[in-house]
Protein backbone atom coordinates (compact mmCIF):
# COMPACT_ATOMS: atom_id res chain seq x y z
CA UNK A 1 0.00 0.00 0.00
CA UNK A 2 1.47 3.36 -1.01
CA UNK A 3 0.83 6.67 0.66
CA UNK A 4 0.10 9.60 -1.62
CA UNK A 5 1.40 13.01 -0.63
CA UNK A 6 -0.33 16.12 -1.86
CA UNK A 7 1.77 19.27 -1.87
CA UNK A 8 -0.03 22.57 -2.23
CA UNK A 9 1.33 26.10 -2.11
CA UNK A 10 0.30 28.20 0.88
CA UNK A 11 -2.74 30.41 0.52
CA UNK A 12 -2.00 34.07 -0.10
CA UNK A 13 -4.71 36.63 0.47
CA UNK A 14 -5.74 38.70 -2.54
CA UNK A 15 -4.86 41.96 -0.84
CA UNK A 16 -1.18 41.07 -0.36
CA UNK A 17 1.02 43.97 -1.42
CA UNK A 18 3.19 43.10 -4.40
CA UNK A 19 5.52 46.10 -4.00
CA UNK A 20 6.10 45.23 -0.33
CA UNK A 21 6.93 41.67 -1.40
CA UNK A 22 9.46 43.02 -3.92
CA UNK A 23 11.09 45.16 -1.22
CA UNK A 24 11.27 42.21 1.18
CA UNK A 25 12.85 40.01 -1.50
CA UNK A 26 15.53 42.67 -2.05
CA UNK A 27 16.08 43.21 1.68
CA UNK A 28 16.40 39.47 2.34
CA UNK A 29 18.39 38.68 -0.81
CA UNK A 30 21.09 36.80 1.15
CA UNK A 31 18.56 34.74 3.13
CA UNK A 32 17.52 31.23 2.19
CA UNK A 33 13.79 30.90 1.59
CA UNK A 34 13.60 27.80 3.80
CA UNK A 35 15.17 29.67 6.75
CA UNK A 36 13.63 33.15 6.50
CA UNK A 37 9.90 33.68 7.04
CA UNK A 38 10.02 37.17 5.49
CA UNK A 39 11.51 35.91 2.25
CA UNK A 40 9.20 32.88 2.20
CA UNK A 41 6.05 35.03 2.43
CA UNK A 42 7.37 37.57 -0.09
CA UNK A 43 8.28 34.79 -2.54
CA UNK A 44 4.87 33.11 -2.39
CA UNK A 45 3.12 36.47 -2.65
CA UNK A 46 5.00 37.16 -5.89
CA UNK A 47 4.25 33.66 -7.18
CA UNK A 48 0.55 34.10 -6.33
CA UNK A 49 0.38 37.37 -8.25
CA UNK A 50 2.25 35.92 -11.24
CA UNK A 51 5.31 38.17 -10.80
CA UNK A 52 7.74 35.23 -10.59
CA UNK A 53 7.55 31.55 -11.47
CA UNK A 54 8.81 28.90 -9.05
CA UNK A 55 11.98 27.04 -10.04
CA UNK A 56 11.37 23.76 -11.78
CA UNK A 57 14.46 22.16 -10.22
CA UNK A 58 15.95 22.33 -6.72
CA UNK A 59 19.23 24.22 -6.15
CA UNK A 60 21.04 20.88 -5.93
CA UNK A 61 19.53 19.71 -9.25
CA UNK A 62 20.39 23.01 -10.98
CA UNK A 63 23.99 22.77 -9.76
CA UNK A 64 24.23 19.18 -11.02
CA UNK A 65 22.84 20.15 -14.45
CA UNK A 66 25.50 22.89 -14.70
CA UNK A 67 28.31 20.61 -13.50
CA UNK A 68 28.81 22.65 -10.32
CA UNK A 69 29.65 20.98 -7.00
CA UNK A 70 26.87 21.62 -4.49
CA UNK A 71 28.15 22.32 -0.96
CA UNK A 72 27.08 19.70 1.54
CA UNK A 73 28.18 21.45 4.75
CA UNK A 74 26.16 24.66 5.02
CA UNK A 75 26.51 25.09 8.79
CA UNK A 76 29.15 27.79 8.58
CA UNK A 77 27.34 29.71 5.82
CA UNK A 78 24.02 29.72 7.71
CA UNK A 79 25.28 31.00 11.05
CA UNK A 80 25.16 34.79 11.45
CA UNK A 81 28.33 36.61 12.49
CA UNK A 82 29.05 36.18 16.19
CA UNK A 83 26.70 33.19 16.60
CA UNK A 84 27.89 30.46 18.95
CA UNK A 85 29.14 27.24 17.40
CA UNK A 86 26.65 24.34 17.20
CA UNK A 87 28.67 22.52 19.86
CA UNK A 88 27.76 25.26 22.36
CA UNK A 89 24.07 24.66 21.69
CA UNK A 90 24.54 20.93 22.26
CA UNK A 91 26.28 21.64 25.57
CA UNK A 92 23.37 23.86 26.67
CA UNK A 93 20.85 21.16 25.71
CA UNK A 94 22.84 18.52 27.59
CA UNK A 95 22.92 20.76 30.67
CA UNK A 96 19.17 21.31 30.50
CA UNK A 97 18.59 17.57 30.14
CA UNK A 98 20.65 16.98 33.29
CA UNK A 99 18.58 19.56 35.18
CA UNK A 100 15.38 17.78 34.10
CA UNK A 101 16.48 14.49 35.68
CA UNK A 102 15.24 13.74 39.19
CA UNK A 103 17.71 14.65 41.94
CA UNK A 104 20.00 11.92 43.23
CA UNK A 105 20.23 11.49 46.99
CA UNK A 106 23.33 9.76 48.35
CA UNK A 107 22.71 6.34 49.86
CA UNK A 108 19.39 5.57 48.17
CA UNK A 109 20.96 3.10 45.71
CA UNK A 110 20.30 5.19 42.61
CA UNK A 111 23.17 5.83 40.26
CA UNK A 112 23.16 8.16 37.29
Amino acid sequence: MSVDTIVTPPNICGSAEVELAHRQMRRHRACRIDRCAWKWVAYYTLVHHGRIAPQEFSPRERAHLRGIDFPTDTTERCLPDGAPEPLAFQQVLDGLAQLALPPIHPGNGCER
